[in-house]
């Protein structure tokens, strides 16, 4: 009979390691409003020990998003921006696998416009909106220099009337580390 163990990162163990400057741009797959739409974000921020990262950065749906159309054919758009504070710590660590837990709060506008059947349009002044977001991503080194992720979670909106830009948000993409790569393929006098 045969037993392995698996390595539980401590986040609080994880402050007192190695130091990083992360940046990078990202997005999120989602529904508003019926619609599927991306999320753009970009953030800067510091790592701890390679498991442990926090986030600043600023998000938001460059383009109208969620077309809906209520009883009397007035169309409802929304284009969304908001400033984020993040976390991501990969509590799982084996070999070259990660599960990452993700945590983001955001606050920022909600800037709603109607399409009136008449075929003008109007706009509302905009509104506060506070998103919150809760997941969990798996990662895979394929290089010491390239992550392959995925993951998924959920998005909630404050205040009350803006619940309704609630919903599920999918993330997979690539993360690139340039001090990993540089060090391995032209400064190869230094060690990972």
């Amino acid at each position: 009979m045969g037993c392995f163990a698996q390595k539980v990162e401590n986040p609080i163990q994880s402050l007192k390691g190695k130091r990083d400057f992360i940046y990078g741009i990202d997005n999120r797959r989602t529904h508003i409003k019926g619609q599927s739409t991306i999320i753009y974000g970009g953030y800067l921020g510091i790592g701890f020990d390679d498991v442990l990262r926090f986030k600043i950065g600023i998000s938001g749906t460059p383009f109208d998003v969620g077309r809906t159309q209520n009883a009397l054919g007035i169309i409802t758009r929304h284009r969304l921006v908001f400033l984020t504070l993040g976390e991501e710590f990969d509590f799982l660590v084996r070999g070259r696998f990660r599960i990452t837990t993700y945590l983001q709060a955001g606050f920022g506008f909600d800037y709603t416009s109607f399409q009136l059947p008449d075929g003008s349009s109007s706009k509302n002044p905009r509104r506060t909106i506070v998103p919150l977001e809760f997941g969990f991503h798996g990662n895979y080194d394929l290089y010491p220099w390239l992550r392959a992720k995925l993951g998924g979670g959920w998005r909630f909106v404050l205040p009350q009337e803006s619940r309704d830009l609630s919903g599920y948000y999918l993330k997979i993409g690539f993360g690139f580390s340039w001090p990993k790569f540089r060090v391995i393929y032209f400064d190869k006098s230094k060690e990972l």
